[in-house]
């Protein structure tokens, strides 16, 4: 149940004007059909009767952004709910339960990571990722979420510069769009699985240099390059990501918040990723392939600092308002955050954990080889990524006192205070207290 001072403070920001603080263009520029959902209903009514043989997304999003998640119309959210399953192709099975959880939604279904885990060949479902992938699908999987990860950049760059450009050029919009396209520029860094000319960003990383830019170049500079993005992606990506953003608010800041969402979660991927083909490599004796792959997805985490200080652009009582309306769902439900862990080094038995893992972690399989020749590089690069792990977890940490304080947090944890204590605890425990920084 969202309070009243919940929703009447969503409601002040929604009149306040579109943009950052304010509310989302979807909102802002719907028609009276879209906000009704009529066109939507139309549009389900041609597929049903066959005379489309295309599910209606598009309209069904448009509707679904333009009130937000919890105000879309009862009646198309119990037909959606109805579709039958005949009817549903994976992706659509995939999609369908982020417009009908309203009331009992978790985090899955609220970042849209169904469809980008199916699009990715991650798995399908709740099961996604129990079976990590071998070889060359090892390496399919992974330029696919470097793919999605792109198009989720190009996207997210797009919606800023529109905003900017429709905005007044306050510091606040200034220095979003400056950290959305500083992102962009990094995407090489964070994706290199799919890697960009550098011709794309171009333009925008020499507007970025410059010390005092004004605002409407950058916009400018960062439309173009975040259209040539969604055009360099497969059509295939740039519809999922397209699809997979369904806020449960109208304001403009969600839409940062679920992307940024999105791109932990492609990133928590590949250092699951990451960690399975290094214990699989130490399995076979091949310590030096070992390190190579954790050496990677260490290289990515350099860019979180970039990805934090945008998080750290949202306003206070903005995030108050999405908070209130997204009670009960909580980055701690992510299941390839708590993989990466379970995988890292043994826990404590418990139903959630070892549904997540089977077979000997990295550090088992590290204590078993770190006395032989080479070993020495393999124990400083575990050292490397947890402290990369727990660096990133402490970010987490600070953003969040800043945004929220110490209240309660989400999921059922206490909050700030929670996130300190998890970011002191390590991913390899038999290294505690060694070359930490």
């Amino acid at each position: 149940m969202i309070a009243e001072e919940v929703r009447a403070a969503h409601e002040e920001l929604v009149r306040s004007g579109t943009g950052l603080g304010a509310a989302c263009a979807a909102t802002a520029d719907a028609t009276s059909r879209q906000r009704a959902g009529s066109d939507a209903h139309a549009a389900l009514d041609a597929w049903e009767n066959r005379s489309c043989s295309l599910f209606p997304y598009d309209e069904v999003v448009t509707h679904f952004r333009a009130v937000g998640r919890t105000r879309a119309d009862p009646v198309l959210v119990r037909r959606l709910s109805s579709v039958p399953v005949d009817r549903q192709d994976a992706f659509l099975a995939a999609w369908l339960p982020m417009t009908s959880d309203q009331e009992t939604g978790g985090y899955v279904t609220y970042a849209g990571l169904r469809p980008h885990l199916l699009a990715a060949e991650a798995g399908h479902g709740e099961d996604a990722g129990t079976a990590p992938p071998h070889g060359g699908r090892r390496d399919r999987l992974r330029s696919r979420l470097d793919e999605l990860t792109v198009a989720v950049l190009g996207d997210l760059l797009r919606t800023e510069a529109a905003a900017a450009g429709a905005g007044a050029p306050a510091p606040a919009v200034r220095t979003r769009l400056r950290a959305t396209a500083r992102l962009l520029v990094l995407a090489g860094e964070l994706a290199p699985g799919h890697p960009l000319d550098p011709s794309v960003t171009a333009d925008v990383a020499a507007v970025l240099a410059q010390t005092h830019d004004p605002l409407e170049p950058l916009a400018e500079a960062s439309e173009r390059a975040a259209k040539t993005v969604l055009e360099l992606v497969s059509p295939s990506s740039a519809q999922t990501v397209a699809r997979s953003l369904l806020p449960v608010t109208c304001l403009h800041d969600e839409i940062m918040f679920i992307r940024s969402i999105q791109v932990f979660e492609a990133l928590y991927e590949q250092i699951g990723l990451a960690v399975t083909a290094s214990r699989d490599a130490l399995l076979e004796g091949r310590i030096d392939e070992a390190v190579d792959a954790l050496v990677a997805v260490t290289d990515r985490m350099a860019v979180l600092p970039a990805l934090f200080r945008l998080l750290g652009t949202m306003p206070v009582e903005v995030f108050a308002v999405i908070r209130g309306y997204t009670s009960g769902r909580s980055a701690v439900q992510s299941r390839s955050y708590r993989r990466i862990e379970a995988a890292c080094a043994p826990h404590p038995p418990s139903g959630a954990v070892d549904t997540l893992w089977t077979g000997p972690t990295l550090q088992e399989v590290w204590a078993e080889v770190r006395t032989r020749p080479g070993a020495d590089r393999l124990t400083e690069q575990l050292r490397c990524l947890d402290t990369s792990w727990r660096g990133m977890k402490r970010s987490h940490w600070g953003i969040t006192l800043r945004i929220i304080g110490e209240v309660p947090g989400t999921g059922g944890t206490a909050g700030a205070s929670y996130l300190k204590t998890t970011s002191e605890t390590p991913l390899f425990p038999a290294l505690t207290g060694k070359g930490e920084r």
